[in-house]
């Protein structure tokens, strides 16, 4: 049975070719039986304000890509036939395990195994080229950087207050009448009545409440004091403990009874805790800067003509 397509054959088709021709033929939908081509699709996107500079964007991605290939065949990368036939099984294999209905998605999107293998095989030589580039960099990053990091950035690594919620809310349109508003009133009493009797706060929220997280038995999950939620609501479960329900809080939208069901006091962790990954996230910046550097002395050197407008 045919999977949904792979993003990563998506990737491995456009790595190096725009496709057109035949894969414009190809269906990507279909209403009611009326069937949608890719034709179709991508003159739509054409319309899209954004589309021009998008197309702009992905080109010059697809230039670095190229350079950068042409860089590993340079340096003599080699990769191993069985890498790639590897490579493309697991591919095959994440959008159909049926080798004919693949070649037929292949020949509809205009390309044929023999191409993609060849794609793959560029990709994983421009991998391995770019690991290498990375391992000559021998970029390094001390305790004692991870550090003035964490000490200028104390915003980054403090938790605030938390207090996790449940919910029955009786809602009211926007432009409630008084008859209205006296009726929500007298459904929220009633539920209120309820709960002091002892019924169960899960099980009266998915019957009654009007909110959308009735179906988890009100459950709103643990909210901050910045969370998008009405100020009287977060004003009134910050007052509550733990187990401590409210009474009835009127907002714009309706009644409201809430209920904190857990507590987590502000916390700020400590530089043990995040120095791996403070260091680890300082050596992806510092890479991807050698990386930028690197691809703009390729482009620099490179005779480029763009015919595209």
């Amino acid at each position: 049975m045919l999977k949904p397509l792979s993003r990563l054959l998506a990737v491995t088709s456009a790595f190096f070719t725009i496709m057109t021709g035949g894969a414009s033929a190809m269906d990507v939908a279909s209403v009611n039986g009326e069937v949608i081509t890719l034709q179709e699709l991508t003159y739509a996107m054409q319309t899209l304000p954004e589309y021009q500079q998008l197309q702009q964007e992905v080109l010059k991605r697809v230039i670095i890509n190229n350079l950068y290939y042409q860089e590993s065949v340079k340096a003599e990368v080699k990769v191993a036939d069985s890498i790639v036939e590897q490579n493309f099984l697991q591919l095959m294999n994440a959008v159909t395990t049926d080798k004919a209905e693949f070649d037929k998605l292949l020949e509809a999107r205009g390309t044929t195994e023999a191409k993609l293998k060849e794609s793959i095989r560029k990709q994983l030589m421009v991998k391995e080229f770019m690991m290498a580039l990375d391992k000559k960099a021998n970029v390094v990053v001390t305790d004692e950087e991870a550090k003035l990091f964490y000490d200028e950035q104390p915003g980054l690594f403090s938790k605030p207050e938390q207090v996790r919620v449940r919910h029955i809310q009786i809602a009211l349109p926007p432009d409630a009448t008084e008859a209205e508003m006296k009726t929500g009133l007298k459904k929220i009493q009633a539920v209120e009545k309820d709960l002091d009797a002892g019924k169960d706060f899960g099980e009266i929220a998915k019957a009654r409440s009007n909110a959308p997280d009735a179906k988890n038995g009100g459950d709103v999950g643990f909210l901050t004091r910045t969370s998008p939620v009405a100020k009287s609501l977060l004003d009134a479960a910050f007052t509550l403990k733990k187990g401590e329900r409210s009474g009835i809080i009127k907002s714009l939208d309706g009644y409201h009874i809430l209920e904190v069901t857990e507590t987590k006091e502000a916390t700020t962790l400590g530089f043990d805790d995040v120095k791996d990954s403070i260091k680890n996230n300082m050596m992806r910046e510092r890479l991807q800067a050698n990386r930028s550097l690197f691809e703009r002395a390729m482009v620099d050197k490179a005779d480029i003509k763009v015919n595209l407008k």
